[in-house]
């Protein structure tokens, strides 16, 4: 690899993900860390650490079974259910929020715990089918042979076990950092702080940055924690296919238990899927008033009319986002896999994962921090700026998803190409950049997704007022049902657009985890 390519590109990291961290950790002052230590915080360290845990097993505890059942068994409709379930992946999680306090009075802790487990299940239940793709055919046949389908599932279920405790952690990080939700569900009845909150209150009602910053520090210790062991079962080969490799795995057959089992899992989809967009679309034709066709297309026009420009941010932003780091990801990804020197190797790693670590309310604080002054005032209120921003948060996925793609390539036609006199930038682009199309089309996607649904630095970057998932959230709040979900509607289908058009045009599967 070049070095001045990758010197580059960790100067771009640096920039985007690093710099507005370091710019916060100056502002921090021993009272704001003795403040850590008081009772209010504690508790907030509890409910926030209770409510990943609730969110992230509840989302385990159905994503597992949802992924090796639509997998490996011949569940009726799985083909139809396996795509269906990632929606809520694909939406944002104030979206369920909404939709489902319209229908159910839910409120408090359970409530924020469940919802934020139907936004995040896709997860575990993404790893479990990847995971449970790799298995040789041969040995979950001779398992199926032995003792039935269920022998085979129990064959199956400690091979995938590990991935989807790599799908939990993450989803675990999700939700301890998830502001919007919680906010949201608490804004009627009891109120239940998180962690987030408590950063986003010390920044907006006493702008004290050290308080925010010393504020989220347990936060960020969970996170890490957290992260640390999808890592170390990446390292190892958790994702690996059992035995040599064969042919793909034949359906295991259910009998009478696969009508069954086909209720439970399409029910978790229609219920974090299906219902969300249903009452959406309910809504948006003028929902308890009556629902018309004309209210309907009147309020697509009015969202249209009103928020093209946020629309128009949002998408532009976005795509910029997910290009930039997709560059980045396949070099820093490629280097982070070849490089000799394992610790630094595992330094690097570690660089990358701080950005995905702090919560999104306090990077986007580190945003204001590094950039509002008055030699950097054009960018601060720039759309650039709001590049820069999902650059720096989302750049850490790219790179783990581009870094396990390599992983899955040999050196060696890097090395006969460089014999051959091929130069670095060469040997990238012709050798190692063709066969990781998928992974690099996984990680656009990935990355645009998560910028269109980025909610929570939104609300602090003044430049990210404009984007359209902040003027619905700011919409939420004026009680205009058919607009919002209107909106809510564009926006979704603009989301899962890109997803769509690989889907229709190309011929390979998206590889989306690291």
């Amino acid at each position: 690899m070049s070095r001045p390519l990758v010197l580059a590109a960790l100067a771009l990291l640096i920039i985007c993900g690093l710099a507005p961290i370091g710019a916060m950790l100056p502002r921090i002052e021993l009272p704001h860390l003795l403040a850590l230590t008081e009772d209010r915080s504690l508790g907030l360290l509890g409910r926030t650490l209770l409510l990943g845990l609730y969110s992230s097993l509840l989302a385990l505890l159905v994503g597992l079974p949802f992924g090796l059942l639509t997998t490996l068994t011949e569940l009726p409709a799985a083909r139809l259910l396996r795509p269906a379930a990632l929606i809520p992946l694909l939406l944002p999680p104030i979206f369920l929020a909404i939709t489902w306090t319209q229908l159910v009075d839910l409120r408090g802790a359970p409530a924020t715990a469940l919802l934020l487990a139907a936004a995040t299940f896709p997860l575990p239940a993404l790893f479990t089918a990847r995971a449970a793709q790799r298995i040789d055919g041969a040995s979950l046949e001779a398992a199926r042979l032995a003792g039935g389908t269920r022998a085979a599932l129990a064959m199956a279920l400690p091979l995938v076990l590990p991935p989807a405790l790599c799908g939990t952690a993450l989803a675990f990080v999700f939700t301890v950092n998830d502001f919007a939700v919680p906010d949201f569900v608490s804004s009627v009845g009891p109120k239940f702080n998180v962690y987030a909150d408590e950063v986003f209150s010390a920044w907006q009602t006493r702008t004290d940055t050290g308080a925010a910053v010393a504020s989220a520090l347990p936060l960020v210790a969970l996170t890490l924690l957290a992260l640390f062991p999808a890592l170390a079962l990446r390292r190892r080969g958790a994702f690996a296919t059992l035995g040599r490799r064969g042919r793909p795995a034949r359906p295991l057959p259910l009998g009478p238990w696969g009508k069954l089992l086909f209720l439970p899992a399409a029910a978790l989809v229609a219920t974090s899927a299906l219902c969300p967009l249903l009452r959406l679309l309910y809504e948006a034709g003028g929902g308890p008033r009556g629902w018309s066709l004309a209210a309907f297309r009147e309020a697509f026009a009015y969202a249209i009319d009103l928020c093209r420009s946020n629309l128009l941010t949002s998408i532009t932003c976005a795509a910029l986002a997910a290009t930039l780091t997709s560059v980045l990801g396949l070099i820093l990804g490629h280097a982070l896999e070849r490089l000799r020197r394992r610790t630094l190797a595992r330094a690097l790693e570690l660089a990358t994962l701080l950005p995905l670590a702090v919560p999104a309310v306090l990077f986007g604080i580190g945003e204001i921090v590094l950039w509002n002054h008055a030699l950097t005032a054009d960018f601060y209120n720039s759309p650039a700026l709001v590049v820069l921003l999902y650059c720096g948060r989302f750049l850490p996925l790219a790179i783990l998803v581009c870094a396990g793609a390599v992983a899955s390539l040999g050196p060696q036609l890097e090395e006969a190409a460089a014999i051959s006199g091929a130069g670095p930038l060469r040997r990238l682009t012709t050798i190692v950049a063709p066969p990781l199309l998928p992974a690099l089309g996984g990680a656009w996607i990935l990355v645009f997704v998560l910028s269109m649904r980025e909610l929570d630095a939104a609300i602090l970057v003044p430049a990210a007022n404009s984007t359209v998932i902040f003027r619905i959230f700011n919409a939420i709040h004026f009680g205009r049902d058919d607009f919002v979900a209107a909106l809510c509607l564009i926006s979704a289908f603009v989301t899962v657009l890109p997803t769509l058009l690989w889907g229709l045009l190309s011929r390979r599967s998206l590889r989306i985890l690291p």
